[in-house]
Formats: C-alpha cells, sequence, structure tokens
C-alpha cells in the first residue's frame, strides 16, 4: 500500500513538474503563419526559472534567470526565445552535425536589452544610444578586471521593441533607388512610344492627304500624350505618394519571431569560421541561409504582423548583383539569402544543405560576395560535389543570370 501511495505521489509530482515547463509561446503553423500555443520547455535545470542546460534567459544586464512568475509579457518573451533558441541548437547538432555547436559552452540570453556592446566593458553606459527593435550575437570577452568587468561567453541580445515614426527611421535607400531606376526606363519607354503614334498619325495623314483627321487637334494630342502625363505624374510624385500610403509608424519584438532567433543563434553556431566582429553581407547572408533552413522556409519573419512591421526577407526574391552589396549600410539585402538559397535547390535539399555548412570553413567575415564567396562556392563544390564539372556549369549559369 506504502508503494502505491508512493508511486502515485511520483506521478503526481512528475505531473505537476511537467506542466510547470509548459509556456505560451509563438509558433509556427504548417502554413508558415503565426501562432500562440502552450509548448513545454526541454533540458530546464530549474523548475523556478528559464535557466537550462544550454541557454539561461535574463532581463536586460541582470545575471539571474528570468521567474515563471514574472509578468506575463516578460515570460512569454523568456519562453519563446528558449524554445526556438532549442530548436536552433539541435538543428545544427542533429541536421548538419556541427562538433562545434554540441561542445559549446551554455549560452546567457539578454532580452529588453537596450545597452550598447562594448568590447571592453561588455555592456556600454546606459545612456549611450539606447538600442530598440533589433537583435545582436556578441563574442566572448576577457572583460576588464581593472574595471571591475567580468569575461564573458558568446551572447545573444534581443531589444526591446519601440514604436518609430517613419521620419525617424535610418534606413538604406537601395531598394527605393531600384524602384526609381525602373520606373524612369518605363517613363522613358511610353513618352517614346508615344511620340513615336503621334510622329505616326501627323505622316500618314499628310501622305494619304487625308483631311477627316487632323494630327494636330487639341482631341488627338490629349489622346496621343495622355498616357506620357499620366507616366509623368506618377513618375514626379512618387515619393509624396508613397509617403502619404506607407505605414507611419514601425517596430520590431525581435524576441517573438522565430526566424530571428534562428537567425541569431546562426551567427554564434558559424562563429568558429565567421568571427562575430561586425556586419557584412557574407555573415549576414549565411545567418540568413540557415534560418530558412531552421524554418523550413525561404522567407524570413513574414505573416508575423501582430509582433511587427518588418517585411522580412524573401529568398526568391530575384535581385541583379551591384557593387553597393558589399557595403556595410547594405549588408541585410536578401542578395546572399537568395543566392545561397538558389544554389541549394540546383544540388537538391540534403546535398545542398551540406554544401552551406562546408563552404562556411573558405570564407571569413570579411569575404566579400565577388571575390571570396563564389571563389569559396567553386572550391566547396570541387571537394563535396559528386559531379563537379557538371554541378559548376548549373551554379556558374545561376551565377551569371545574376550578373555575377
Amino acid at each position: 500500500m506504502k508503494n502505491l501511495i508512493l508511486i502515485i505521489a511520483l506521478i503526481f509530482v512528475t505531473n505537476a513538474f511537467a506542466q510547470a515547463r509548459k509556456f505560451k509561446a509563438v509558433v509556427r503553423t504548417e502554413n508558415n503563419r503565426a501562432a500562440e500555443e502552450m509548448i513545454e520547455l526541454e533540458n530546464l535545470i530549474s523548475d523556478t526559472s528559464f535557466d537550462g542546460e544550454h541557454f539561461k534567459i535574463v532581463k536586460g544586464k541582470s545575471d539571474e534567470a528570468i521567474k515563471f512568475d514574472a509578468e506575463e509579457d516578460l515570460v512569454f518573451r523568456a519562453a519563446t526565445t528558449y524554445h526556438h533558441l532549442t530548436v536552433a541548437r539541435n538543428y545544427f547538432i542533429n541536421k548538419v552535425k556541427s562538433e562545434y555547436v554540441s561542445k559549446s559552452e551554455k549560452m546567457v540570453i539578454r532580452i529588453e536589452h537596450t545597452n550598447q556592446f562594448s568590447e571592453l566593458g561588455h555592456h556600454a553606459h546606459d545612456n549611450l544610444d539606447p538600442q530598440f527593435n533589433n537583435a545582436l550575437t556578441v563574442p566572448a570577452g576577457k572583460g576588464l578586471a581593472s574595471r571591475g568587468v567580468k569575461p564573458w561567453g558568446s551572447e545573444i541580445w534581443f531589444r526591446p521593441k519601440k514604436k518609430i515614426h517613419i521620419s525617424d527611421l535610418n534606413t538604406n535607400n537601395l531598394a527605393n533607388q531600384e524602384f526609381k531606376v525602373l520606373m524612369r526606363g518605363f517613363r522613358n519607354q511610353i513618352h517614346m512610344q508615344s511620340l513615336q503614334r503621334f510622329l505616326a498619325g501627323a505622316v500618314g495623314a499628310l501622305v494619304s492627304g487625308s483631311t477627316r483627321t487632323n494630327p494636330l487637334s487639341m482631341d488627338n494630342v490629349i489622346r496621343t500624350v495622355g498616357s506620357s502625363l499620366i507616366m509623368e505624374f506618377g513618375y514626379q510624385f512618387i515619393d509624396p505618394i508613397s509617403k502619404a500610403t506607407a505605414r507611419k509608424w514601425y517596430w520590431l519584438d525581435t524576441a517573438l519571431i522565430p526566424e530571428i532567433i534562428y537567425h541569431e543563434y546562426a551567427h554564434a553556431a558559424l562563429s568558429d569560421h565567421l568571427v562575430l566582429s561586425h556586419s557584412t553581407a557574407i555573415i549576414e547572408g549565411m545567418a540568413d541561409f540557415f534560418a530558412g533552413q531552421i524554418a523550413g522556409s525561404p522567407k524570413l519573419a513574414k505573416h508575423i504582423k501582430k509582433y511587427n512591421t518588418y517585411n522580412g526577407k524573401n529568398a526568391k526574391k530575384k535581385q541583379d548583383y551591384v557593387i553597393q552589396f558589399e557595403m556595410t549600410e547594405y549588408a541585410n539585402t536578401d542578395f546572399v539569402f537568395g543566392l545561397l538559397w538558389e544554389i541549394k535547390n540546383i544540388l537538391g535539399e540534403e546535398k545542398g544543405e551540406a554544401f552551406m555548412f562546408d563552404l562556411r570553413k573558405r570564407l571569413t567575415t570579411n569575404s566579400t560576395i565577388r571575390g571570396q564567396l563564389i571563389d569559396g562556392i567553386l572550391k566547396t563544390c570541387d571537394a563535396v560535389c559528386e559531379q563537379p564539372f557538371v554541378d559548376k556549369i548549373h551554379i556558374l549559369k545561376a551565377l551569371n543570370l545574376r550578373g555575377i
């Protein structure tokens, strides 16, 4: 009888402990939509806080794990972040067999953290340009003993969201420039077609001697050049029209977006070769690729507008190479992500995934797209492709079509 009571008590305690590990978190549905579900978190070593074998979720500069009974929004972000970091870690260990990740130390994950990163002091001063609406993976540091700064390991920081008006956004204007170039070419084409139609009508009337239609009449002029006038109006006023119709406020809740969490963890997982020093097209594109692989989708941060107004990225977006993609301010464009995704599709899912993980060994953070990335892709194919000659022909064709 005693044994039965003990067994029942043990089952009750086990179920209660399992329930204590279930939290509401943002997940992706089968159709890639965002949803909130109750998720059981893995590998927790605490029954009161978000402290696990591989991740400890803290708030801001604190060293203490967030408690399960903290405010609801904070717990929601901590649980979502912890869950998707676990998904990302399992991917790198089980799918691409990363020894570096399997041997990596426990990471501190900071949410609602506004401080800038300091290579010497870990956290910059509180008053130094607080950060919002982004995420950052920081490298380990030795600290500064003379200032009482202890050493720290690699960490991921998720900033709090903050509504920012469009007029205060500091973004690159590449997409707008590209659109204007297209509009300019289209405008010129419309003008030329209108002029050709007008001249053809005038010449035809003169040659035939027809008096029924006057090519210089007001009706004919308006009808002929009407499309040009509409086109010119749209071109000249595209900026104020866009500003009037565009969304006025922007924010980004990075701790609640699975692909951003995967992207930041990918930085840490790839840092055995792609050192975490600064943002470049290569380091961001590689992290985007593996975030897409973990998510099982070429679209990052899409269909999740409840938590942000960020347009996300799309590997299927067709872009031609331009030299600006090499610049730091354009490091987060879709180009490298799309290029790597296309090459993976050429090689096949399994082989392409292994190919990209091997590719990281031939790249550095400072690699350029047109230089080391292309060279690394071809050398990786020589090393791992079953039919290097044939596969490289397909790869080179794809590169050529993208203007490289």
